[in-house]
């Protein structure tokens, strides 16, 4: 194996953990807490962000365009995060779902995003713009692209039917 064939597998990877991150926010949202709160969806919008850079790597080959928007959305995902793990500590604003190991899903949301910045500064280590790296997909990168395509279209249709198209009618914390 050579080196662009275990970056671009390293993507696929760092796609599907992802994708399980959003499968079991889903999980949570309908057997757990009720509807997403705003800024869960725009967490989840990161994290969309982030995979769909990853899957331009795999797509369209290895660029650093593809990683600027990857890091862009998990540093825009995780300053969400961070302002609703602030939200949280201040008095009056209660805290939503149940805890998984011990920590809030703002909090894991967090986590995750940074370590999806860690390791896209690890695989920016390795990139060589000489690298022939647009080939055809292979099959765990075209299974990647179909469990994303069914978790963001679940996402997605799932948000609409119970926020409508709009925001969500319920903000689960209390107005200023």
């Amino acid at each position: 194996m050579n080196k662009v064939t275990i970056i671009r597998t390293l993507n696929a990877v760092m796609v599907l953990i992802l994708m399980g991150v959003l499968a079991s926010a889903l999980y949570q949202q309908f057997f757990r807490q009720g509807p997403p709160c705003p800024l869960c969806l725009l967490q989840r919008l990161g994290m969309i962000g982030v995979a769909a850079g990853a899957l331009m790597n795999l797509r369209f080959g290895i660029r650093t365009q593809h990683y600027a928007l990857s890091l862009f959305s998990a540093f825009m995902g995780g300053s969400v995060s961070i302002r609703q793990i602030l939200l949280h500590i201040c008095p009056g604003f209660p805290i939503f779902g149940m805890p998984v190991y011990g920590l809030s899903l703002d909090t894991w949301a967090l986590i995750v995003f940074c370590c999806c910045v860690l390791a896209i500064i690890g695989f920016l280590f390795f990139y060589s713009p000489r690298d022939p790296s647009n080939r055809p997909l292979n099959y765990f990168e075209i299974f990647t692209f179909a469990v994303v395509l069914i978790i963001v279209f679940i996402d997605f249709f799932t948000t609409v039917l119970q926020c409508g198209v709009g925001f969500c009618s319920d903000v689960p914390w209390p107005q200023p």
